[in-house]
């Protein structure tokens, strides 16, 4: 389970908003630098992470009538990562369309886009409940985007305090992601590789 709706977004507008004050001083050589994530330096990851203002338009347009099929952010993250899944199909698409859009992206405008979408999220809350057409999902619901939106944001966010520190994820996040990624693990594997039974690399990486 992720955190609560409200909570989920209040901690998302929150990181958002970190991101937004890191990206603001960022020196022309951090800007450069090289991160963990393969292929990228802090300019791409921002790219990638830096949110769009019309997301949330979007996901207005999404809406539609009836259950959602995919109620837990465990569920969505577990179709995206499974073998042949999008997370692996479209990996290599995925990191240069990064790359490709961070050659049009600054420090500043990016620290705008970050607390334009901290600002909307805090103003204009997305209902939890509403059921959205969602890629692989067919339908989830808000509360599923927001919570997997969350840990996007706080495992990005730990890869530029990695590259170029100066930042660091709120205690919530960490603990919303912590306990969306570890439900996304086959439970018994994940009790037996955090008891030392079997090796970690039995279970992890649950997300690529």
């Amino acid at each position: 389970m992720g955190s609560t709706p409200t909570t989920a977004q209040q901690l998302l507008a929150d990181a958002w908003d970190r991101w937004a004050r890191r990206c603001g001083v960022l020196t022309a050589d951090e800007w450069a630098t090289p991160t963990r994530c393969d292929g990228w330096d802090v300019q791409a990851l921002i790219a990638h992470a830096c949110p769009d203002e019309a997301v949330f338009d979007q996901l207005e347009a999404a809406v539609v009538a009836g259950p959602a099929k995919v109620t837990e952010p465990a569920h969505l993250l577990r179709l995206f990562n499974a073998p042949g899944g999008v997370a692996h199909t479209t990996a290599v698409d995925l990191a240069d369309r990064a790359i490709e859009e961070a050659r049009d992206l600054s420090q500043s405008r990016a620290a705008d886009r970050f607390a334009r979408a901290a600002h909307r999220l805090r103003t204009k809350p997305l209902p939890p409940d509403t059921v959205v057409a969602y890629p692989v999902a067919e339908t989830t619901t808000m509360a599923v985007v927001v919570d997997v939106a969350l840990m996007e944001a706080t495992v990005h966010l730990l890869d530029l305090a990695a590259a170029v520190g100066g930042v660091a994820p709120s205690d919530g996040a960490l603990a919303a992601s912590r306990n969306l990624l570890i439900a996304v693990a086959d439970p018994a594997l994940a009790v037996e590789a955090l008891a030392g039974r079997v090796p970690a690399s039995a279970v992890l990486p649950v997300i690529r």
